[in-house]
């Protein structure tokens, strides 16, 4: 698929495993049609905040080789990980940061063409290559990847609470079972829960935290998942993955062995069977 545009609006990198790592909040790079319309006071600071932290230094260059793709541009100005027509403040386009920092001059964000000019040139290509990948037969398992803040966000229903250090989304209960027979099932979250679980002896966790693994909470993954037609991810085993930023916040040597971690979770997804 070709992107004519002054940025790419994704990189895709094609793995040698059948499992799709999608990074939909990790990109750094600003759509020079936002530019003329940033507010003055809005940050490189709140830009970064606003993005998902450290994606590229634990989902990239894993051992075991997934499929990847990323988008490239910040989340403060395109968010593939919503429809493109959720025009919300913190919908596709947004015109807050998920902190309610203001990111345009205008209280209504971006004048409507050059939001659609946002959504035209870089998130229908993204979203157009990610429903090209899920569908293919060469990818048989698809993880949604990303970082939270340690604590519960402004706009947060866990507004002000500790988070734990990762959570499995499926879009179901807290127990883990999916609110459908299409998305990942309970047995899975189960088997990466205890991955996750038996390294936390690898990681320097001498910060506060609620748990160590939650499912659905406080993220369902149902932004990711709602993206698709149920039917269209039966079999893939689809998830969301979240890991708390401040494991590297509190000490970046915890890079190495999460990655450790999230590479035993790829190589369980591609080896995970259905009963």
């Amino acid at each position: 698929m070709s992107q004519p545009f002054d940025i790419p609006a994704f990189d895709y990198q094609e793995g040698r495993i059948p499992v799709l790592l999608e990074l939909p909040h990790g990109g750094h790079l600003t759509p020079p049609e936002v530019k003329p319309y940033l507010h003055p006071m809005f940050t490189p600071g709140d830009r970064r905040e606003d993005s998902d932290e450290f994606t590229d230094e634990l989902y990239l260059g894993l051992p075991a080789a997934p499929h990847v793709l990323r988008f490239m541009s910040w989340r403060a100005h395109a968010d593939p990980n919503r429809l493109c027509d959720d025009l919300d403040a913190d919908g596709t386009v947004k015109t807050l940061t998920s902190l309610g920092v203001k990111i345009y001059q205008s209280d209504r964000g971006l004048p409507a063409p050059v939001r659609q000019q946002v959504i035209d040139r870089y998130i229908r290509p993204h979203r157009g290559r990610l429903a090209e990948l899920v569908a293919s037969p060469a990818i048989e398992k698809v993880a949604f990847c990303h970082t939270m803040p340690g604590i519960g966000t402004r706009g947060a229903a866990d507004k002000g609470q500790l988070r734990p250090l990762f959570v499995f989304g499926n879009a179901g209960d807290q127990t883990g079972k999916p609110s459908n027979d299409c998305f990942a099932e309970h047995a899975l979250l189960l088997t990466l829960a205890e991955i996750v679980e038996t390294s936390i002896g690898d990681l320097d966790v001498e910060f506060n935290f609620c748990d160590v693994i939650r499912f659905n909470h406080p993220y369902t993954g149902n932004h990711s998942l709602k993206r698709f037609e149920p039917t269209d991810l039966r079999g893939k085993q689809p998830l969301t993955i979240e890991i708390n930023r401040d494991l590297i916040l509190h000490n970046p040597d915890n890079i190495a062995p999460t990655r450790a971690i999230v590479n035993r979770l790829v190589l369980a997804l591609a080896q995970w069977q259905r009963d």
